[in-house]
């Protein structure tokens, strides 16, 4: 199965084509990665799948749902870890885990254990009750990830997701994504 097919995919912004008619598919089970120098289009055209921006043209379905006409399905299906800060630095790590479990409908127990072992994957078991702004730039990171893979979604997109890692901890990271 499909979990993503993308035809003749177009962005365009005021005459600049960002994403000039890419197509692809990505089976169930695979890891795909765009590989590109900056403004190549990569980042936008994870922002089209992702439902953050509509595509000028084209088609395009993640997780069987189509990216116009089904967005919230879509949504449903995805972990995001974007490339840039998306942490409310003013709640703890424990409760921007929470805050995320209820967007996306986990029931507190499952968000419990879910939470608990995502946490320990990433290290940051002691530090799940302190203040996201106290948290050193490599351990925001971490728990980007953790919240990314919170609600166990059918795709995980990962923009420069170990960008500010150690090597210690991307690699820590790479294990436990790839369970």
């Amino acid at each position: 199965m499909n979990v993503i097919e993308v035809h003749d995919l177009v962005k365009q912004y005021n005459g600049l084509t960002a994403v000039n008619g890419i197509s692809f598919e990505v089976h169930e089970g695979e890891l795909f990665g765009f590989l590109g120098p900056n403004g190549a289009g990569k980042s936008t055209t994870v922002n089209i799948l992702s439902t953050l921006l509509r595509p000028t043209s084209g088609h395009a379905t993640v997780n069987g749902y189509d990216l116009v006409s089904q967005p919230d399905a879509v949504r449903q299906s995805l972990g995001l870890i974007f490339q840039d800060p998306s942490l409310d630095d003013r709640l703890t790590g424990w409760e921007n885990l929470r805050f995320h479990a209820l967007l996306y409908n986990v029931p507190g127990k499952v968000f419990r254990q879910r939470a608990e072992e995502l946490l320990e994957m990433v290290e940051l078991t002691d530090k799940a009750h302190s203040v996201v702004r106290t948290y050193s730039g490599g351990m925001r990171r971490r728990l980007e990830i953790a919240r990314g893979l919170l609600h166990h979604p059918a795709i995980l997109f990962l923009d420069e997701p170990t960008l500010g890692l150690d090597p210690q901890t991307r690699l820590l990271i790479w294990l436990g994504i790839s369970r």
